[in-house]
């Protein structure tokens, strides 16, 4: 390695005190991260190692690529130009690191290439800063803001950034001047002009003043990061690396129930490693806040707080959960935030449930997965969410009084109401359709739900679906008393206990039908292809994707979906253009976010109606929550306004006279939304089901 043109440090013994301060900022570095690693280490296992593959392809997708936070154009340009900047700022760094012991690198120290690709995002991270200063003083969003902390975090990290960036280019100018342009780059060919005044002597003096205010800025940087909100630099490609990839719709199995001393999260130790990482990722962006249907409509849920809720708690108990022993403790570096008052410091000295994080908050949740959909850095909110409730159902007996009565009949009676189990097949009365017991061979077994066997209104759900079948002649049955309620509501709820029974129950059925993939239909080997069909989107995504983790391993289809494969198939043919009237379609969670269905709904309709869909400003993976998930049908809703009323004042923003809908707690909510904004008139809910079997009643199309 050839020696730089300057030493900035001036020989061995500026050389000498560098490695000392650059070495006191390695160590409380190391310290804090030590810390933090120790405390992830402390908390509940969990197994995030398997797809490697694709756990490596998220880091250069989501990490490097950005493609989370370029969803959100104007910031999100900033920022990949912020975090490419910091990345190329680092080789810049090492250059001037190693010139402190009179060496350069080469492709480095003395390359123009690489000088430009510097200065290149110099000059682009300076104009991020600007318009996150410029967003953040002036426009102020709401989603940036914090209610366990001030925004002068979020500035000091700014003006270190402006410091890192501003001495770095001083940097670069006066060592051009004092090496007579020597150390070229463009930004100091181009500033050179005001600097030529002080001369080589004067240059040199001032390179190397400007080379230690860089490093001591550097170094500061160093030691606050793992210390600020910007932790999420180091914790996000941990964070995306370590991301679900199990089925998405499925909630963590809680084992092993008769034997254990806690049944849900009332500590923030009670996590898994993995759930405290993703507060360690949090980049405070708050686009959980503004997709969340709980805080758009005035709930005292903010996704981005349960996060930040669960970091707090950590932090405030990190000397318990260390020991108060540890070199830590002893060091006094709880990580508690700058910005902080002692008011606010003494006050989060409190439960994580029910202090940090409010009842009232947990209970508003939606588990609509809309947080975690447009998470850029692969937070999972809902689980953790979730967790919370089980510890309030299950060990404190603590929820909304009005669940109770639905515990208690989904417990005694197989579903959500005061309704003997013995009716669940009442509603197909007339309609030919043969028990699972009368005809134990069929290829389809339609899982009718608790909605459409029992709810007035669903019932006409369940009869259109059971005509299209008939008319597609499909070798179906239904289980009739056989079936019970998969349990979904009580598990999102919280009642995990309630949620295992229900699912062993029905496993157990199931299985005696030889439904389970994982099981021989004739004991030689050969498997009967057998489907579950259902056209309630919460049972579709139980059976999925949740009962596997009791040992029912079923093929479960969406009516839409199976709807599409049989126009697909010629097994049923519609008549195109059949329904004239403007419509649009709204996007259930659980077959949406949760599943990623999304095309074959459409494509129904497309079919059936020549004028096409009506999009809502809020659609696909942006659909906004009809209001009854996570049990919420089951709930009053005292604060703020309707969820249902203002997705519905989504579609008749569209002019369109029909919503058609793909779950049974959609077509409840939305019917009682439609009351409320008194458009009865205007717009009509429908289920895909019902439109198709209009079509069907007629037109009476071919059947093959």
């Amino acid at each position: 390695m050839t020696p730089p043109p300057i030493s900035p440090t001036g020989g061995w013994i500026g050389a000498l005190i560098f490695s000392v301060l650059f070495l006191a900022a390695l160590g409380l570095f190391a310290l804090r991260a030590g810390e933090l690693v120790t405390l992830l280490a402390k908390a509940r296992p969990e197994h995030r190692t398997d797809h490697i593959n694709e756990r490596i392809g998220s880091i250069f997708k989501v990490v490097l690529g950005q493609s989370g936070v370029l969803r959100d154009p104007i910031p999100g340009i900033a920022h990949f130009f912020t975090f490419w900047g910091f990345i190329i700022i680092q080789f810049g760094l090492l250059e001037l690191i190693v010139n402190a012991y009179n060496i350069s690198i080469p492709f480095l120290g003395d390359s123009p290439i690489f000088a430009s690709i510097l200065d290149f995002f110099i000059v682009f991270v300076m104009l991020a800063l600007v318009v996150f200063a410029i967003r953040r003083a002036v426009f102020k969003p709401k989603q940036l803001q914090s209610a366990l902390h001030g925004p002068w975090d979020g500035f000091i990290i700014l003006g270190l950034i402006f410091l890192v960036v501003l001495t770095l280019t001083l940097v670069e100018c006066f060592n051009y001047v004092a090496t007579g342009g020597h150390a070229w780059t463009p930004l100091a060919a181009f500033f050179s002009p005001i600097f030529t005044p002080l001369g080589v002597n004067g240059s040199t003096l001032a390179y190397r003043v400007s080379w230690w205010l860089h490093i001591a800025v550097v170094l500061s940087f160093l030691i606050y990061l793992p210390r600020s909100k910007h932790l999420h630099l180091l914790a996000t490609p941990f964070n995306v690396f370590f991301q679900n990839y199990k089925p998405k719709g499925a909630l963590p199995l809680l084992e092993n129930l008769e034997e254990r001393d806690d049944y849900g999260v009332s500590k923030v130790e009670q996590f898994t490693w993995k759930q405290l990482l993703d507060g360690y990722a949090c980049t405070e962006c708050g686009r959980c806040n503004t997709v969340c249907p709980a805080t758009n409509t005035g709930k005292p849920l903010y996704p981005k707080e349960i996060i930040l809720g669960v970091k707090e708690a950590l932090f405030v108990r990190s000397g318990e959960i260390l020991g108060q022993d540890s070199l830590y403790s002893k060091l006094g570096i709880a990580g508690v935030k700058s910005d902080k008052t002692v008011e606010e410091k003494e006050a989060h000295h409190e439960p994580m449930v029910g202090g940090i994080i409010s009842q009232e908050a947990l209970w508003s949740c939606t588990t609509c997965m809309a947080c975690m959909e447009i998470c850029p850095v692969s937070i999972e909110h809902v689980p953790k969410i979730v967790d919370m409730r089980r510890s309030l159902v299950m060990e404190e007996s603590e929820f909304p009084q009005e669940v109770t009565s639905l515990f208690n009949n989904i417990e005694r009676n197989g579903n959500p109401w005061e309704i003997s189990n013995d009716k669940r097949a009442e509603w197909a009365a007339g309609l030919g359709i043969p028990l699972l017991s009368e005809n134990p061979d069929a290829d389809i077994l339609y899982w009718v739900g608790c909605m459409g066997s029992f709810d007035q209104r669903n019932k006409k759900v369940a009869t259109s679906v059971a005509k299209i079948l008939l008319a597609a002649k499909v070798n179906f049955a239904i289980l009739g008393p056989e079936e019970s309620c998969t349990g979904d509501p009580a598990r999102r709820i919280g009642n995990e206990y309630l949620w295992q029974m229900q699912a062993m129950q029905n496993i157990e059925t199931l299985n005696g039908y030889g439904f389970n993939k994982s099981a021989s239909a004739d004991g030689a080997g050969e498997q009967k292809h057998r489907t579950i069909l259902t056209a309630c989107p919460h049972c579709f995504n139980t059976m999925l994707n949740e009962y596997p983790q009791l040992g029912g391993d079923y093929e479960v289809v969406h009516h839409t979906v199976f709807i599409d494969q049989l126009i697909s198939d010629g097994k049923l043919e519609l008549p195109e253009g059949f329904d004239q009237r403007k419509l649009t379609y709204h996007d259930p969670c659980y077959i949406g976010r949760y599943n990623d269905t999304y095309d074959e709904p459409r494509r129904v309709l497309t079919v059936l109606n020549s004028n096409g869909i009506n999009e809502m400003k809020r659609n696909r993976n942006k659909s906004f929550c009809c209001g009854g998930g996570g049990g919420r049908a089951w709930m009053e809703e005292k604060v703020g306004k309707r969820v249902n009323q203002t997705r519905i004042n989504e579609a008749l923003e569209t002019n369109s006279e029909v919503v058609a809908a793909a779950c049974p707690f959609c077509i409840t909510m939305f019917e009682d939304g439609v009351k409320g904004v008194e458009a009865e008139e205007k717009l009509k809910i429908e289920d895909i089901s019902e439109i198709v079997a209009q079509a069907i009643e007629s037109k009476q199309p071919a059947v093959k």
